[in-house]
C-alpha cells in the first residue's frame, strides 16, 4: 500500500506575549477553523471556556488548523509557538500588533 505524503510547510518561530489574542486572530483568517488543546477539539472560543491566556499558557499540546492546515501551534511549550511560513502576513499583523515577536526565518 501507498500513503499520499503529508503536505510539507517551513515554520517561522515566534516568541508570544498574547496568546488569545493571537488565537483569536488565527481564527479569524481562517475559513475552517480548528483548534486543538492537548489534542482535544474546542469549539467555544469565549473567555468563559478553555481559549485564555491561562488555559493556553498550562497546555502542553496546542495548535489551530484551517481546515487540516496548521496555522499555528506549540508542542511542549508556550515559548516555542510556530506560525505556518504560508501564512506570513497574520504573523507579520500579530508582530505588528504588538502579540508576539519573530525569531527568525521559517525553517
Amino acid at each position: 500500500m501507498f500513503r499520499k505524503p503529508k503536505p510539507t510547510f517551513n515554520l517561522i518561530p515566534v516568541l508570544p506575549k498574547n496568546y488569545r489574542s493571537i488565537c483569536l486572530r488565527a481564527i479569524e483568517v481562517s475559513q475552517d477553523p480548528k483548534v486543538l488543546m492537548n489534542k482535544h477539539l474546542i469549539t467555544d472560543f469565549s473567555d468563559q471556556e478553555k481559549l485564555t491566556q491561562k488555559e493556553i499558557r498550562e497546555c502542553i499540546n496546542f495548535e489551530i488548523r484551517d481546515g487540516n492546515v496548521g496555522i499555528m501551534g506549540f508542542h511542549d511549550h508556550p515559548d516555542e509557538m510556530w506560525i505556518n511560513e504560508n501564512y506570513r502576513e497574520f504573523a507579520d499583523y500579530c508582530e505588528q500588533q504588538g502579540w508576539l515577536r519573530i525569531e527568525g526565518p521559517a525553517s
